[in-house]
């Protein structure tokens, strides 16, 4: 969330569950899973009733990581059962996750400009070494094993080599930028990026060279942040937080664009490859599910989670959606486990 640093939420109530689909499609296939979501469990969380952030799933370890960004803490739990596996504290403002498996790192930005290095086996720290102003998103570039940083505040890119350990480039892109996702068939980081005048952008960074390939303007995007990859590569996924928008924009060509609506202030998304299914998170609480195998933004499913539930993970081999939630019925926080209901 580009706002996150300076508006910290306190505790927010929890609304009663409410799993009502407004305006969906039910099923994506005759004998496959259906929507609305449906409860699994909700599981006590560890810390305060304070703001999370980004999560990402360890799919070897079968763990997801949870940046609890106001608590100054990740939590790291079962994606079985939601149990808890540890807690790594005293980590400042957490927000930025993600797992790099084939180095056994997992790497977690936190301000006010450093860049966590966790084991991922022994889930012990490593190190923490510089970043830009304000680390948000951060990607992982598995081909030339470099570390991509979203410099919130500095409207840049960190580009750190050797898996966070080696020498650190900056790119600036603009007035601030947000989520960072690296594409392994172009070889580099997409960043989303805010423009002192609109139209927002979409750029593709180059982790060796520390240069800019493309910039894709982003009109009808008010405030750029989420990013996803659509899994074939050819389109990307951007939320925009300024006008409750989420927009598809195609990599290449004349980079057509759609815009589609999606609950007030969206931030985290994630994706169900094997459904085809894109989830967008919003502060609001509204939850909005689009089919990947259409063209343009074809919504499925709308619901409400939960209160300011505006992060969302998926794990592809269950189909379970978790959700970080600041309360539960006893004014702690919990993960809500949900998932699609079964065919029937």
């Amino acid at each position: 969330m580009r706002r996150g640093i300076g508006r910290g939420l306190g505790a927010v109530a929890l609304s009663a569950l409410s799993l009502v689909c407004a305006g969906c499609t039910v099923g994506h296939a005759a004998s496959g899973p259906s929507l609305p979501l449906v409860l699994v469990a909700d599981v006590d969380l560890p810390g305060m009733p304070v703001r999370f952030d980004y999560q990402d799933i360890d799919a070897s370890r079968g763990r997801l990581v949870i940046a609890h960004m106001n608590d100054a803490s990740v939590v790291v739990v079962s994606t079985k059962d939601g149990s808890l596996v540890t807690l790594l504290p005293n980590i400042p403002t957490p927000r930025g996750v993600v797992v790099a498996p084939d180095v056994n790192r997992i790497f977690v930005t936190s301000s006010p400009k450093k860049l966590v290095i966790i084991d991922a086996d022994s889930l012990a720290e490593v190190a923490r070494v510089d970043t830009g102003n304000g680390p948000d998103g951060v990607g992982w570039d598995s081909t030339h094993h470099v570390v991509g940083v979203s410099d919130q505040t500095d409207g840049a890119i960190s580009l750190i080599a050797d898996a966070g350990s080696g020498a650190r480039k900056q790119v600036k892109l603009g007035s601030e930028t947000g989520n960072v996702v690296f594409d392994a068939t172009r070889g580099a980081f997409w960043i989303t990026v805010v423009t002192s005048s609109l139209p927002d952008l979409l750029a593709l960074v180059d982790p060796v060279t520390a240069t800019v390939a493309t910039k894709i303007p982003l009109p009808g995007c008010d405030g750029a942040h989420g990013l996803r990859i659509h899994p074939d590569g050819k389109s990307a996924f951007v939320a925009c937080e300024g006008n409750s928008k989420v927009a598809r924009v195609e990599l290449s060509g004349e980079h057509a664009i759609e815009i589609a609506s999606v609950g007030a202030d969206p931030d985290v998304m994630a994706i169900d490859e094997s459904l085809g299914w894109l989830y967008v998170a919003a502060e609001s609480g509204d939850l909005k599910v689009f089919d990947l195998e259409k063209p343009g933004l074809l919504v499925i499913d709308g619901e409400h989670p939960g209160d300011a539930s505006h992060s969302v993970a998926v794990d592809p081999s269950t189909h379970h959606v978790f959700f970080p939630l600041l309360q539960g019925p006893k004014g702690t926080p919990i993960l809500r486990i949900m998932q699609p209901a079964p065919h029937g």
